[in-house]
């Protein structure tokens, strides 16, 4: 069993277009795919009232699961767009820790390989008293951190990569999303130079920029991903994090 966790440079950088994308490629390879994320804020209601997640429902086109294993992926979902342990206080939600590691437990023990999404970033609030990090930290996975090429987002980058490694959290190494081979100038290519020369971690792929009809087409994700992402390198140092 292999797994690994998604986490972040910040919120917005695409861990669940990441998270969705390597599901889809796993599928694709005939890998039935674990995806699970403990919690999920600033989902939505549908006619009728039914709160659901975009997130949720994102993954589950791209590993190919039914509606019934919805609560499998993102058990927990809450409305308003906050950090998990602000908007359960909001609508009088108690998270339970313990619950969202036996869930994840559950998931990683069913599956040939599992993908973790976390939520925001490694130090975002799941509760006051657990962080994103502590969730990792406790299931002990190694996680990819996914960055864009942008202003800033190197000293983000690297920041993230030394707090998890101090936390004892192994770094895979970085999954770049929203790249432009054809606009790429001096400020993204130079960010992909200082992730790998200050952390010594490796690029570990180049997701491109997907358009809507892409993103609602699984296949072609997983061929992007086959085409962009080093997945074998992803899942053998996963394999070698974990023993």
């Amino acid at each position: 069993m292999t797994a690994f966790g998604i986490t972040a440079t910040d919120t917005e950088m695409g861990k669940t277009v990441v998270t969705g994308a390597l599901a889809a490629a796993l599928r694709y390879r005939g890998i039935v795919p674990g995806i699970y994320k403990p919690v999920a804020s600033g989902c939505i209601r549908k006619e009728g009232g039914t709160l659901i997640s975009t997130d949720a429902e994102f993954q589950m086109k791209c590993a190919g699961y039914p509606e019934e294993q919805r609560l499998d992926v993102i058990p927990v979902v809450l409305e308003p767009a906050l950090a998990p342990a602000e908007a359960s206080k909001l609508v009088g939600v108690h998270l339970d820790p313990d619950n969202m590691l036996r869930l994840a437990r559950k998931c990683i023990a069913s599956h040939k390989v599992t993908v973790l999404e976390g939520i925001g970033g490694i130090t975002a609030p799941i509760t006051d008293d657990f962080l994103v990090k502590d969730y990792f930290k406790a299931l002990g996975v190694p996680v990819v951190i996914v960055v864009k090429p942008i202003l800033g987002n190197v000293n983000h980058a690297v920041l993230t990569a030394f707090y998890c490694q101090q936390m004892g959290i192994p770094v895979l190494g970085f999954l770049v999303n929203g790249w432009d081979e054809a606009k790429a100038g001096d400020l993204e290519k130079s960010n992909l130079y200082y992730y790998e020369k200050l952390t010594g971690l490796p690029i570990l792929g180049k997701l491109p920029q997907m358009t809507e009809a892409q993103l609602d087409n699984p296949e072609e994700i997983a061929k992007l991903v086959e085409q962009n992402v080093q997945l074998d390198r992803i899942l053998e140092l996963a394999d070698k994090a974990a023993k």
